[in-house]
């Protein structure tokens, strides 16, 4: 009988009742249109950080003391800092540990989020409070302190800027996914695929959380810009990469004393991480836009 209504549950979905029921929004003809210029600067941003190895630029660790703070030039198309390290090698360099943090933290919320979050929906009477007050605990706490005690303890470091962004990030997410959960499960199309004698995990797989994750996406798009400001932030007062490598937090913060004699050094790194952080906020604008019911289609 179970074998019967699983095929009957697989005809049905290929002939179309459930895929027209509880289509992705992502699936949407149209829906990511207002998106592409927004994605289309995060790619470009992305792209540049990944293409730094091969481009033709000074190596950002190296000391030339015959060319200490220069002004930009057709040599240094961004000047040059105290020790003589270019100002644009670094700049870029930089973007790679920027969105290197900004993308595995939030990678690492996201998966403990929506373990916890499904867990919380599923668990029943006792375990979704129990997991959602552990929530809560964590949410007292804002992200930035809470990543500053950790890496106070266990020092500075890129790897533990990981840890500690993830460690105090993932409570919004789990919350975020119960309650997209909650909401997905009871719709028709759902209940359909169950009494059709489909099994919970591919009920889940299947229907759950494909409708259920557009929040998500729309969310980590903010986390990572989140993120990014978070590990500037950190490295700006000490507690992130440390030098000689480049950040562009720890870059601001060098540069401070030599503001008023070189304020190029502080608008390079400043712009960088101000687009960045932009752009991925658009992004997570944008798509939120496009996921909404409708979102695709021309409004009158």
């Amino acid at each position: 009988m179970a074998e019967g209504g699983a095929h009957t549950s697989a005809a049905w979905e290929s002939s179309g009742g459930i895929e027209l029921a509880g289509k992705a929004p992502w699936r949407r003809p149209g829906s990511w249109r207002r998106s592409l210029p927004a994605l289309l600067l995060v790619g470009a941003i992305l792209s540049t950080a990944l293409l730094v190895p091969v481009l033709p630029l000074a190596d950002p660790l190296a000391t030339d003391y015959d060319a200490l703070l220069q002004a930009p030039s057709r040599h240094h198309l961004l000047g040059t800092y105290n020790h003589g390290r270019d100002e644009l090698s670094r700049v870029l360099w930089a973007s790679r540990t920027s969105l290197l943090v900004g993308i595995v933290a939030t990678a690492l919320a996201l998966a403990a989020g929506v373990a916890v979050g499904g867990l919380a929906a599923y668990g029943g009477r006792f375990l979704d409070p129990l997991l959602m007050r552990i929530a809560d605990v964590f949410l007292s706490f804002p992200v930035i302190l809470g990543a500053i005690a950790i890496l106070a303890v266990f020092g500075p470091g890129r790897r533990n800027i990981f840890l500690a962004i993830a460690f105090f990030g993932w409570p919004v997410f789990a919350r975020l996914f119960r309650s997209s959960v909650l909401s997905v499960r009871e719709r028709d199309f759902v209940r359909a695929s169950r009494v059709l004698g489909a099994s919970r995990p591919r009920v889940f797989f299947r229907h759950v959380l494909p409708n259920a994750a557009p929040p998500l996406v729309t969310y980590s798009a903010m986390v990572v810009s989140a993120a990014i400001l978070a590990e500037a932030g950190l490295s700006f007062i000490g507690l992130g990469v440390q030098p000689p490598y480049p950040s562009w937090g720890l870059m601001l913060a060098e540069s401070m004393p030599f503001f008023e004699s070189a304020p190029w050094l502080v608008l390079a790194p400043g712009a960088a991480v101000t687009m960045t952080a932009l752009a991925f906020i658009f992004v997570g604008a944008l798509v939120s836009m496009a996921l909404e019911p409708g979102g695709g289609r021309r409004r009158r």
